[in-house]
């Protein structure tokens, strides 16, 4: 038969772990309430400093070398216009374009047929492209 320290040693042992359960992950926060995680809210306007960007193609995770890519502005509704210049990427699926117009709207498009697929395109508009590497996805 236990002795009763062993069975107050196991109900301090169990009390433990049902607070460490309900704590929610915060080791500060004994009473299982969320404390509130800080945030940050990103710009979502154009770089109004930048003037390159960079340009990352992939086809299944893999960069995609030799491809090409077009640089257009977008249009009224948000998406990629006329082409104003086309640049191919390099052996690690890199281009980048120089000389834009800091806090222009610019978009970047390829199109790619896989082997033994469909001709596929894609156009990536981000409002970040000077401060982020814009990917475009096959």
């Amino acid at each position: 038969m236990p002795t009763p320290k062993r069975i107050i040693a196991f109900a301090f042992a169990a009390a433990a772990l049902a607070l460490a359960a309900c704590n929610n992950g915060n080791i500060n926060n004994l009473y299982g309430s969320a404390t509130p995680a800080p945030t940050t809210t990103p710009s979502t306007t154009p770089n109004p400093q930048a003037s390159t960007a960079t340009v990352q193609v992939f086809y299944s995770s893999a960069p995609l070398p030799n491809q090409p890519v077009a640089l257009s502005t977008a249009d009224a509704t948000g998406h990629a216009g006329t082409p104003i210049a086309t640049q191919t990427t390099d052996p690690t699926g890199t281009t980048i374009f120089s000389n834009l117009t800091p806090g222009g709207n610019y978009c970047f498009s390829s199109t790619y047929t896989p082997p033994g697929g469909l001709t596929e395109k894609n156009s990536q508009c981000p409002p970040l492209w000077g401060t982020y590497t814009t990917q475009i996805g096959f």
